[in-house]
C-alpha cells in the first residue's frame, strides 16, 4: 500500500489490519490453542498482539503470571506460546468477580475445547447451525464488543457482535452493538479479511449482515419483559441465563 494513503487510514482501521495479521497465525496454532483451554489459559488478540489471559473462573478474563508477574502483550505469538509453558493462574482469593467475566470466560472455554457446540449450549440452534469464536474484548478506538464470532445458517456465513451483561439494561448495549456494526459499514471489506483469517473461512464465503446477540440474566418468571420486546424490535436476539452452580452456566433463547 502507498504510505500515503496508509497514512490517511484512521487509527481505528490500522489496528483492525493489525489484529487481522495477528489473527491469522494464532489460527494456524488452533490446536495449541485448545490444549492451553484445557488448562483454562487463552490467547487474546489485541492490536499490538498477542496476551495470554486466564478464563478459570475464580480469575475470569484476568491475567496470567510468569514468576509472579502478570503477562502482558507480546508482538510474537512464539513468545506468548513459550510464556504458556510456564504460566501460572493467580494465587490468592478469587479476581475478577463480574459475573458477565465468569459467562465470558465459561463461552471461550467452551468454544475451544468443545468444537461446534457453543451454538448449542448458548440455545440458539434456531439462529445458528454453526457458531464459531474468533474473539473477545474487541476493540477498535473507543468502540468495542464483548465478544466477535462467525455464524452460520445453512450455507451462509456472517458475522455475529455479542455483548454481555449482569443485569437486565438496554441503553449502553445497543449503542455498543449499533456503534461496532456501523463500523462494520464503514470497512466491510477490512472486516471480512479479520473475519476470514480468525475463522479459517474465505473471506468471498461471509455476507457482511451481522446478527447481534444480547447475553443477559434470564427474568427468571419465565414471561417477556419488556426489554426483550424492545431488542426484538430493533432487530437484536436475546439470550437469558442463569448459574444453577458456581461457574455453571444455563442459557435459553429468548428472541
Amino acid at each position: 500500500m502507498d504510505i500515503s494513503i496508509r497514512d490517511k487510514e484512521p487509527n481505528w482501521l490500522r489496528h483492525l489490519n493489525n489484529m487481522t495479521a495477528f489473527a491469522r497465525q494464532r489460527h494456524q496454532h488452533r490446536e495449541r490453542l485448545v490444549e492451553l483451554a484445557e488448562r483454562h489459559c487463552y490467547v487474546r488478540i489485541g492490536g499490538n498482539g498477542f496476551r495470554l489471559v486466564s478464563i478459570h473462573l475464580d480469575n475470569p478474563c484476568g491475567s496470567l503470571y510468569v514468576d509472579n508477574r502478570a503477562i502482558g502483550s507480546n508482538s510474537s505469538l512464539d513468545a506468548v506460546l513459550v510464556q504458556a509453558k510456564v504460566a501460572s493462574h493467580r494465587v490468592g482469593p478469587p479476581g475478577n468477580g463480574k459475573r458477565e467475566h465468569r459467562v465470558q470466560a465459561s463461552l471461550i472455554h467452551c468454544a475451544l475445547t468443545q468444537p461446534g457446540k457453543l451454538a448449542s449450549v448458548l440455545g440458539c440452534t434456531a439462529l445458528f447451525d454453526e457458531l464459531i469464536f474468533l474473539s473477545d474484548e474487541f476493540r477498535l478506538d473507543e468502540i468495542r464488543a464483548d465478544v466477535i464470532a462467525l455464524g452460520r445458517k445453512g450455507s451462509q456465513y456472517f458475522p455475529v457482535f455479542v455483548e454481555l451483561k449482569a443485569t437486565r439494561t438496554l441503553k449502553r448495549v445497543i449503542e455498543q452493538l449499533e456503534e461496532i456494526t456501523q463500523r462494520m459499514v464503514e470497512q466491510p471489506d477490512a472486516v471480512a479479511e479479520f473475519l476470514a483469517a480468525a475463522s479459517g473461512i474465505p473471506a468471498a464465503k461471509i455476507e457482511m449482515t451481522p446478527l447481534r446477540l444480547i447475553i443477559w440474566p434470564s427474568r427468571g418468571n419465565g414471561k417477556e419483559s419488556a426489554s426483550v420486546s424492545i431488542a426484538r424490535s430493533k432487530g437484536f436476539h436475546t439470550v437469558g441465563f442463569k448459574e444453577p452452580a458456581p461457574g455453571r452456566f444455563d442459557f435459553v433463547l429468548e428472541c
